[in-house]
């Protein structure tokens, strides 16, 4: 039943890489002053690089790094997010992205057979990709878990702290795959290879997963945001240049139509502000959790936990630039909510 859960999970789009595409590197925008001083640049390069999916991480390249970027950015914002998103939910590209998720958190020392069927159906045609969304995943899994289970020298031992520590995530880890894991582990009927997977590949797979789910549901947020709110902005400065251009009864009546447009800018620059400020505290939650993981990972003996406080300690990175970026998103529309302020105060209480 996991199995399939995480595949239906994954398959919906969830896949991951931080590396540009197109051999593009992470900071490989440090000549672009230009375009990076564009309101929209900050949400348009966290989609090319830490996107879930490969089409969205294409098309915001694109738009960064086009000729016209002052028209390619708006446009990506206004139309290209959802057409790419779109292409990612095709079969092939789910597979694709399922498959490359699969690489990045199943290791080869953990879970050779899975890595390397991965490997392989990436490097395959899209029937060997199909085949390995639908089944070859799952046998892979299975035949590592055999080679575990029969090394007797070096599977892990599972005690009664091991059994805790793995109840404890069940309830009160901070994410919602890794809680749904966990308690697949401690399932009624569950055993020892159950628990021995969890802590070999499991964990961090589904620790992937909500990291993932973050992205994609901040990104979608952010994008949504930075479509509406340049529109309100720009409709509520014309709105007051025409109050100011008026006199008479006229000015009064445009002065209230500008209010109303610079309200209702403050209100969605607020709701914007808001959003972001609740995913830098969920990404700040995050960040501590991985922190305590490291420290429990240097208080155990054993090539597992040896190999946990690595991937702990990446999460704990990935979580943090994540809070980063929420704090100066929060930042800059509170900066547009005051901006929408000021104008509705100039409108109300003219001089």
């Amino acid at each position: 039943m996991l199995n399939a859960a995480l595949v239906a999970v994954l398959s919906i789009g969830i896949g991951t890489t931080v590396t540009a595409t197109n051999g593009l590197a992470e900071g490989g925008l440090s000549g672009f002053s230009a375009v990076e001083d564009s309101p929209l640049y900050p949400i348009v390069r966290q989609n090319a690089v830490y996107h879930p999916e490969a089409f969205v991480r294409v098309a915001a390249w694109h738009a960064i790094w086009s000729d016209e970027w002052e028209t390619a950015l708006p446009e990506y914002i206004a139309t290209g997010y959802n057409e790419a998103r779109q292409r990612a939910s095709q079969n092939h590209a789910r597979n694709r992205d399922f498959i490359q998720r699969v690489v990045n958190t199943y290791s080869p020392r953990y879970s050779p057979k899975v890595h390397s069927e991965a490997q392989r159906a990436l490097r395959g045609t899209d029937a060997d990709r199909d085949q390995f969304v639908r089944t070859g995943f799952a046998a892979a899994k299975a035949m590592d878990e055999a080679a575990r289970e029969a090394d007797e020298e070096r599977k892990q031992q599972i005690l009664q702290a091991d059994r805790d520590f793995v109840s404890s995530l069940a309830v009160k880890d901070p994410g919602e795959h890794v809680r749904l894991a966990a308690q697949h582990a401690m399932r009624a009927g569950g055993m020892d290879v159950d628990l021995r997977a969890f802590y070999a590949s499991e964990w961090m797979a589904a620790a992937a997963v909500d990291l993932d789910v973050f992205r994609l549901r901040s990104q979608e947020a952010g994008i949504r945001y930075h479509a509406v709110i340049p529109r309100l902005i720009a409709d509520a400065q014309d709105a007051e240049r025409e109050a100011l251009a008026a006199s008479g009864a006229a000015a009064e009546q445009a002065r209230a139509v500008a209010a109303r447009a610079w309200a209702t800018t403050k209100e969605k620059a607020e709701a914007a502000r808001q959003t972001w400020e609740d995913e830098a505290a969920a990404c700040a939650e995050q960040a501590r959790y991985w922190r305590t993981i490291i420290e429990r990972a240097k208080a155990n003996i054993g090539p597992e936990w040896a190999a946990i406080a690595t991937t702990a300690d990446k999460n704990r990175g990935s979580w943090a630039t994540e809070g980063n970026f929420a704090d100066g998103q929060s930042t800059h529309f509170g900066e547009v909510q005051q901006q929408a302020q000021d104008g509705y105060d100039r409108m109300t209480n003219p001089v």
